[in-house]
């Protein structure tokens, strides 16, 4: 699995002193994000060409964050089809507990077509060759 560092933000804390729950959503972008870049080598063109879209998230919100813990998103690709990808993802703090969980599928997009599109092999390529490398290999953490 690929780890991000996450820095919690003052703007991230609710009332309850705890980082808010949505503010989790934020935290699996930042994951996703870094994951696609080393993946890829480059960032991936977000909003043009050739991309991939988010369809579908979900949360399970396990224990609370606070201001001052340290914390990273955990990220792996757990499946790969013709048209989308399937990641899981974890925030986890410095002692090892899980904080959250989620998964999201993305699907390919080409934004000047208005429709999805088969996933290049090259993009297949590079995930399932980084997920070896972070000792992944599509496995559930």
């Amino acid at each position: 699995m690929f780890k991000t560092p996450i820095q919690v933000r003052f703007s991230d804390i609710d009332g309850v002193g705890h980082v808010n729950n949505a503010v989790y959503s934020d935290y699996f972008d930042v994951g996703r994000l870094q994951y696609f870049r080393e993946a890829f080598g480059r960032p991936l063109k977000w909003g043009e060409g050739q991309t991939l879209v988010l369809v579908h998230t979900e949360a399970d919100f396990l224990q609370p964050t606070f201001l001052y813990d340290t914390v990273e998103v955990h990220t792996s690709v757990v499946a790969i089809s013709r048209r989308s990808i399937r990641m899981k993802q974890r925030i986890v703090a410095a002692d090892g507990t899980v904080r959250a969980e989620g998964s999201s599928v993305l699907s390919t997009y080409d934004m000047d077509a208005a429709q999805s599109f088969p996933l290049p092999e090259e993009w297949r390529e590079k995930i399932t060759a980084f997920e070896e490398k972070m000792k992944g290999a599509f496995a559930l953490f």
